[in-house]
């Protein structure tokens, strides 16, 4: 019931998809700081791909460890409601083309930081085995900021990966009030009372 309200709000994310941003040849440095679409690279820097290898959406995609650092990319998210929830999502794979086999993302949303890891095991160019990651973040304020960063592990001679956590539409909808979730279930009750019935006859026929 929580997904269903939550996926008819707007997305909040500008360039969720990462299609702004220009891509020359297969794949485009960004370093810090410059303008990446709808996004600002404040740290290291990332790789926009083009037909590099298989997006999740759309023609582009991100490789937030650029050239040899990882990478940071933000913004600010403005309109929120102080102490409101709200539900993220986005698509997660891994540069195959080198070490570490798991890449793992910070995902930072105000003063709230989650981790995700993907493991690159047995993924190509061609079939990126994209997984859909998700969670919750309570706005603090009106406006905060959202950023990802490759926290990938360094290589062995330490210096930082330029194979890191790839990323792809992104997503964040606020989440509805208690009221609004009963009010859409209590809509659909009779869908969910016709398809009972049409079952039952199914059934004793």
């Amino acid at each position: 019931m929580l997904l269903l309200p939550g996926s008819a709000s707007a997305n909040l994310v500008l360039d969720g998809g990462f299609e702004q941003g220009a891509v020359s040849g297969p794949f485009q440095t960004y370093t810090a700081v410059s303008t990446m679409g709808g996004w600002t690279v404040t740290a290291g820097s990332v790789d926009l791909i083009g037909n590099y290898w298989q997006p999740a959406q759309g023609s582009q995609s991100v490789d937030m460890a650029g050239f040899y650092a990882n990478g940071t990319i933000q913004q600010p998210i403005n309109g929120l409601t102080a102490g409101a929830w709200y539900y993220f999502t986005f698509d997660m794979s891994g540069n195959p083309d080198g070490p570490p086999t798991i890449k793992t993302l910070d995902v930072t949303f105000g003063n709230t930081t989650q981790v995700f890891t993907f493991d690159t095991t047995g993924i190509s160019h061609a079939n990126m085995g994209w997984v859909l990651d998700s969670g919750w973040f309570q706005a603090s304020g009106s406006s905060t900021v959202l950023s990802f960063t490759d926290a990938s592990a360094p290589l062995a001679d330490g210096s930082p990966t330029a194979f890191g956590a790839v990323i792809d539409n992104v997503s964040l909808n606020a989440v509805p009030e208690p009221t609004t979730i009963i009010a859409g279930a209590l809509l659909l009750l009779p869908f969910g009372a016709s398809t009972l019935r049409i079952l039952r006859k199914n059934r004793t026929a």
